[in-house]
């Protein structure tokens, strides 16, 4: 099993990869026997809009409101989503 190492940008995971004598470099990732280094670009994740739990609040009402799901949902950003997903 590997342990995965999330740095704050490229640059440190290089780094934290040197370190770690990772040589492997994937497009989104770096790896090594025991450990890949991926990086975040800002968030990774967000919470889900209100029109993700049902699509009628794409447009708000007043009698909406508030908006409060049962559980509070995450949704990956779709610019960062091949930091998510290993291919």
């Amino acid at each position: 099993m590997k342990s995965l190492v999330l740095a704050e940008k490229p640059s440190v995971a290089r780094e934290i990869a040197r370190v770690l004598d990772c040589k492997q470099k994937h497009q989104h990732y770096i790896e090594g026997s025991h450990h890949i280094i991926t990086w975040a670009l800002g968030h990774l994740i967000e919470l889900k809009m209100p029109e993700d739990y049902d699509p009628s609040y794409r447009t708000w009402k007043m009698e909406d409101l508030p908006i409060l799901p049962n559980h509070m949902g995450l949704k990956v950003i779709s610019k960062t989503r091949p930091q998510i997903s290993r291919n």
